[in-house]
């Protein structure tokens, strides 16, 4: 059932207009606050994959720049005459809302966001959340945003909130009652739906921000395409065009895995996405495939960079290559080998000490999967890295029962790949 959210509306504010005795003005510094076609099988018959050491120099990705708020230079004091004394400060009252700021260190952010404006983070990757904690009877979140679907969790009940275009607040809940609840806002949609902007949040006069609900200690990374970003999981049949309405990432393999054993995902996914050519494109190498694509904060913009430091995963999942394959030009055995080492290299410069577990899904074509397997022996041999695990998904899907909106593996289709994914990560983490 859709629930239908309201608009909260300003109110207006009481200016009071006095005379001052003598007033001293300081300046402060003030705080900056596609839709894919189906795929279809190539008919390109190419040999069995040849392992072969290819070297990779491997250089570390640029640092990104930290958020820097200057201090402004202090004005002179000025000096105003008047005979009428200055009278006390208002004091707020309880019957004024509690607005609380992006920036208030009690939210938790989950995914890639870029803090540039620590009062105004943008973010656009699928599964990104904000949750909190609070004490009051309503909650409203102030949100930019043009058409992204999120799933709205109060207290454990979850609705459905699609966002409108010009339409900054939203009323995520009223009528709470005492004591503290929990909140948490998910972006069910992807990068290519738009991008959002997050001004902070509104409770009802006299509530309050709690210390945030305790996060899962275990974290995994999915860098993966369509499939991993729930594409068309919702979809009644495979003939259906892309929507917002049927993309969900909460039911994607990823993040079923992750719930399973109790961790914390982070979704690093654009559908289209190859490893060094994305879909359609008429050239063999794309300028922003994940190669590209994988530092950043923003999955549409090369700066800035995210900062790693942020959020530690313990392990990471790749879901990669479907694209590269689907249509044609494809890339050779060489390049494409050279690609995911590039991209494994770059995973392992950030995280040197996790596993990292390389994927072949059920769509991708035998041939190429072994060009994933000659990747990992690569990493495992040539530069002793054994914590990278190689992990065909045979394709067990059923047409049409298994499959969504443009030929996308739909709800029962990802449980099928969940399944081969969870053992493997039981295996490696001991989960």
């Amino acid at each position: 059932m859709m629930k239908t959210f309201k608009k909260s509306e300003k109110g207006n504010g009481l200016t009071l207009t006095v005379t001052l005795a003598i007033i001293l003005f300081t300046a402060c510094a003030a705080y900056p606050l596609p839709t894919p076609a189906t795929p279809t099988a190539t008919e390109t018959v190419l040999p069995k994959p040849v392992v072969a050491l290819l070297s990779t120099a491997v250089t570390p990705l640029a640092t990104p720049p930290v958020a820097h708020t200057p201090n402004a230079t202090p004005e002179a004091a000025v000096m105003v005459s008047s005979p009428t004394p200055l009278p006390p400060t208002p004091t707020a009252t309880s019957s004024s809302p509690t607005t609380v700021t992006a920036a208030d260190p009690r939210l938790s952010y989950i995914g890639r966001f870029n803090f540039a404006n620590p009062a105004a983070p943008t973010f656009d990757w699928p599964g990104t959340a904000v949750e909190l904690a609070f004490t009051g009877s309503s909650l409203t979140v102030l949100l930019e945003d043009g058409g992204n679907w999120y799933d709205i969790t109060i207290n454990g009940e979850t609705t459905v909130l699609q966002t409108i275009k010009n339409q900054e607040s939203y009323v995520l809940a009223t009528g709470l009652g005492e004591g503290v609840h929990t909140a948490r806002l998910f972006k069910r949609t992807e990068s290519i739906v738009g991008q959002a902007t997050l001004q902070g949040f509104v409770l009802s006069p006299g509530g309050a921000l709690q210390a945030p609900p305790p996060r899962p200690e275990r974290r995994i990374e999915f860098v993966g395409d369509s499939i991993t970003a729930g594409y068309g999981v919702e979809g009644e049949s495979p003939t259906c065009p892309f929507s917002v309405a049927t993309e969900n990432v909460a039911r994607s393999y990823a993040a079923l895995a992750a719930q399973a054993v109790g961790a914390e995902m982070m979704i690093t996914a654009v559908s289209g996405l190859g490893v060094i050519r994305n879909y359609n494109d008429p050239e063999m190498i794309s300028h922003d495939a994940m190669t590209v694509r994988y530092g950043r904060a923003l999955a549409n913009e090369p700066r800035p960079l995210w900062d790693f430091q942020r959020w530690r995963a313990d392990l990471v999942v790749i879901n990669l290559g479907t694209n590269d394959f689907s249509t044609n030009p494809q890339p050779t055995q060489a390049v494409f080998v050279q690609a995911y080492i590039d991209l494994l290299n770059d995973i392992r410069r950030q995280y040197p000490f996790a596993p990292i577990i390389a994927m072949a899904g059920p769509i991708l074509p035998d041939y190429a999967a072994g060009y994933v397997e000659t990747a990992v022996y690569h990493m495992n041999s040539a530069q002793q890295d054994h914590r990278i695990h190689y992990l065909p998904v045979p394709n067990n899907l059923a047409m049409p029962a298994d499959y969504g909106c443009d030929y996308h593996p739909n709800v029962s289709g990802q449980q099928k790949i969940t399944a081969v994914l969870l053992p493997k990560i039981r295996e490696v983490m001991g989960w």
